[in-house]
């Protein structure tokens, strides 16, 4: 028998209470280090809604058309080096349906590197998975960014390599 997950994977974003806006460009007159770190910050950050929602447009949104993508698991178990942003979305949305449950993407202790357009970025992961009304630890890493600023002045992943610690 199958079972309804409690809550449903994206339920904010199908109940209307979730609806994030396009992000900005650090042009202007405002712009300089401290806004691209923020920016940066963000798409990092959208990465894990675009995730947790299960919208696969807007997972693909935040990569460039050329970027990679790979992951180990404690340097044991290694997964396929993905490339462009349109695959890699579709890989990672492969995994939804193994994940019956809300998934919550948390990502700290960011240290970034910028270099002109180019930069790089450090973040640990926490994801909580949330079943049944209770929250637990799904998995937990460190995910190196590789980000490039493109032409409309949008930072983008060009390079992902996640290193998890656990997997479940």
């Amino acid at each position: 028998m199958d079972t309804i997950a409690r809550p449903a994977p994206g339920w904010g974003t199908a109940a209307g209470i979730l609806a994030l806006t396009p992000p900005r460009t650090s042009s202007g007159e405002h712009g300089g280090p401290t806004l691209d770190r923020l920016l940066i910050t963000e798409r990092i950050a959208r990465y894990g809604w675009a995730y947790d929602e299960r919208d696969q447009a807007a997972l693909a949104e935040c990569f460039t058309a050329d970027a990679t993508w790979h992951a180990t698991v404690m340097g044991e178990i290694e997964t396929p080096l993905h490339r462009g942003a349109q695959t890699i979305a579709a890989a990672e949305a492969a995994l939804w349906p193994q994940q019956g449950d809300q998934r919550r993407h948390l990502f700290t202790n960011h240290v970034i590197d910028l270099s002109g357009d180019e930069a790089t970025a450090h973040a640990y992961m926490i994801q909580l998975r949330i079943q049944d009304a209770t929250s637990s630890l799904a998995v937990s890493g460190a995910y190196r960014f590789h980000l490039r600023r493109e032409a409309e002045g949008l930072w983008r992943i060009d390079t992902l390599r996640s290193a998890l610690d656990n997997l479940k």
